[in-house]
């Protein structure tokens, strides 16, 4: 033990950062280089097995593209046959191919590798950090995730911690620790809905603060949205101009677009202060026997411009989280702005019919998650957690036929435990399948399929009647399932994963 010190982690799609309380009770950032205390989530492989990890790493996406690993968390845990991984894994210059567990691997010098290693490296160069800031190793850890992190993602970060040698004592929605955080600085007794806007998701989670405790009322966002999709818009919208200017189409050269998705990135933290900003990218292509510069200039105006799509889809987040409260925003004391992307100074606009916005003397919009994981952290050492938190997404099963039941909603209080009767069994000889499932759509076909749950013969007959299933759900997000008889049988049953993650 590390003296009863729990490292607090924020492993990010963009940056990791990480946070404990010493033994003295003081809050301690783990810094990465002076005076920063965040680490590009990026790995770069090189001669095998050694790999280079952070802001070393980073230099090496333009220089080595297709050994260099950064946005890996977003396809972290995800079968590799699935829309989003069709969708998105062509835009990187590393391949992202199908693992023997079905789930997303790479491929690197000739190997394929579980994306949990990508994670571990990170996990475990960041843990480092701490252990040399803290003077101690740090065998204990508090992980932050997004709110809709399946449960196959959060094992994936689970496994890769482990993996670094560390025990994980909790996991945390990421706007859960920004409450915690928030909760911890002021001390209110009031409704806050925390707005999460970082590299590779949205969240949005409305919770009530009271004595520094967080309990969460309803919470939603999109998946699929952060600051790497306003990158992504600014580049698109830059290259279309260079073709209409110079003929030439970028999209065919992939080093060339991750380029420009950091010129976009450095241009859109610039227009959070200046009107307008200079995009210059030198040789960026040859034409006609000579190299050619990229370069414009963009307004704030028309970044908002194009951007607000994807304004407007974070801004419906947060209306459809108060809806699901029963909610309006006049009702909510404070908003806690957490995430770079908040900085834009149209997102603060679009919310600004909440009466008051968190400042960064409040919640720290890069560090504030780190922070929030680091107090559950000290509260779990002293045996109290100081939240109550909710299941992001239902939790079903489908039946032989196809027919799906829920059995935990959404925004149940976790730890909790449902049971559903299971009546009309088909009289089989054979044990009957019961698929457990995530999905916030039932009928979507794109499910995350958690395993299968056997009922056996003898659960349907010579019990009483119908047999029912218990399932439970820690607030670690770990499911557990029982069978119950009516007679007063109760047995364990293994939900099985026929291709389970690989742990390596």
């Amino acid at each position: 033990m590390s003296g009863g010190l729990v490292l607090g982690i924020d492993f990010g799609t963009t940056n990791t950062a990480a946070a404990f309380f010493d033994a003295q009770g003081k809050l301690r950032l783990v810094p990465v280089a002076e005076k920063v205390f965040y680490m590009p989530s990026v790995v770069w492989f090189h001669a095998g097995d050694k790999a280079l990890v952070g802001h070393a790493a980073r230099t090496q996406i333009i220089e080595d593209p297709s050994h260099t690993l950064f946005g890996a968390k977003r396809f972290l845990g995800r079968r590799y046959q699935s829309e989003f991984v069709a969708k998105h894994r062509d835009r990187f210059a590393f391949e992202i191919v199908e693992g023997e567990d079905g789930y997303c691997a790479f491929h690197v010098y000739g190997q394929v590798r579980p994306l949990t290693e990508v994670a571990f490296r990170i996990i475990q160069q960041i843990t480092t950090l701490a252990n040399h800031t803290a003077g101690t190793p740090f065998t204990e850890c508090v992980l932050t995730v997004p709110v809709h992190a399946s449960v196959r993602q959060r094992e994936a970060v689970r496994y890769a911690a482990e993996k670094a040698g560390l025990v994980v004592k909790g996991m945390l929605n990421e706007p859960t620790a920004a409450a915690l955080y928030y909760a911890n600085l002021r001390n209110p007794e009031q409704t806050v809905l925390v707005f999460d806007l970082g590299g590779g998701t949205l969240d949005a989670t409305l919770m009530t603060v009271k004595g520094r405790v967080v309990k969460v009322l309803a919470t939603g966002g999109d998946a699929f949205l952060g600051g790497s999709n306003f990158d992504e818009c600014i580049v698109e919208h830059l290259v279309e101009r260079f073709h209409r200017e110079q003929g030439v189409d970028l999209r065919t050269n992939t080093v060339v677009m991750q380029r420009l998705v950091f010129a976009a990135e450095s241009v859109k933290i610039a227009l959070s202060k200046a009107d307008s900003k200079q995009v210059r990218v030198p040789c960026i292509v040859q034409k006609d026997g000579r190299f050619i510069d990229f370069e414009f200039d963009l307004s704030r105006k028309e970044l908002e411009d194009m951007c607000l799509p994807l304004i407007e889809r974070a801004a419906a987040a947060c209306d459809d989280v108060l809806a699901r409260a029963g909610l309006r925003a006049d009702q909510v004391d404070e908003l806690v702005l957490v995430g770079g992307q908040t900085r834009m100074p149209a997102v603060r606009n679009r919310l600004s019919h909440f009466k008051r916005f968190s400042s960064d003397k409040d919640v720290n919009p890069e560090l504030g998650v780190a922070i929030g994981a680091a107090i559950l952290g000290r509260n779990l050492a002293r045996g109290t957690s100081g939240l109550a938190d909710v299941l992001p997404m239902p939790v079903s099963i489908m039946l032989p036929g196809g027919s799906t039941r829920e059995v935990i909603p959404a925004n149940s209080p976790v730890p909790c435990v449902r049971t559903l009767a299971l009546e009309g069994l088909p009289q089989w000889n054979a044990p009957v399948p019961l698929v457990v499932f995530e999905s916030l759509d039932a009928t979507a076909t794109d499910r995350e399929v958690l395993g299968t749950i056997q009922v056996a013969a003898e659960w349907r007959v010579g019990v009483g009647g119908a047999p029912t299933l218990e399932l439970s759900m820690g607030q670690d997000f770990v499911l557990k399932a029982r069978l119950l008889s009516q007679n007063g049988k109760a047995a364990q049953v293994a939900i099985v994963d026929a291709r389970p993650l690989t742990r390596k």
